[in-house]
């Protein structure tokens, strides 16, 4: 299960890194578009600024995927690192659970907030709102399912706490 269940996060981990290359990518190529094109052709592009703002959007909630994937997120774990493993195994699960409950509080208010404005079209580049927040349950939604697997590893393995542990 610990096979399939790695290869499923790592083929996925590689469609949100691509997904945010591209997203940055086409960030700074319209950003310095609209800069050269202020600067040197006297016009402005009306809806660069609104684009931009909405590909970071997403970029801050794919990378915070990426970054939950890998323990990457800020936390204090000098206290847990000198507890036992058994101790460590309850504090995880209890962290884990609030997470969740967390995690579905925001997703329930991002699908609600996608749902009710997608028919509201930003002023300038005439872009439905629901698609800018239609990210929210998406990654909400996948953390939920990553944290479920890291529970479920930290109750099955012996010691899950060992360096190069997945999931």
């Amino acid at each position: 299960m610990e096979k399939i269940v790695n290869t499923v996060y790592k083929s996925l981990e590689n469609i949100f890194r691509a997904i945010v290359v591209v997203l940055l990518t086409f960030m700074v190529v319209i950003v310095f578009a609209n800069v050269v094109s202020r600067y040197y052709l006297q016009f402005s592009l009306a809806w660069s600024e609104e684009v931009t703002r909405f590909m970071l959007v997403w970029l801050v909630f794919l990378g915070s995927f990426l970054a939950y994937i890998h323990d990457e997120h800020l936390g204090l774990d000098i206290f847990v690192q000198k507890l036992s493993t058994p101790v460590r195994r309850v504090v995880a699960v209890a962290t884990n659970i609030l997470v969740v409950i967390a995690l579905y509080a925001i997703l329930e208010g991002g699908y609600l907030l996608m749902r009710d404005n997608f028919d509201w079209l930003s002023p300038a580049a005439e872009i439905p709102q629901g698609y800018v927040y239609m990210v929210i349950p998406l990654v909400c939604g996948l953390m939920i399912l990553q944290v479920v697997l890291k529970t479920y590893f930290i109750l099955v393995k012996k010691n899950p706490f060992s360096e190069g542990s997945s999931c």
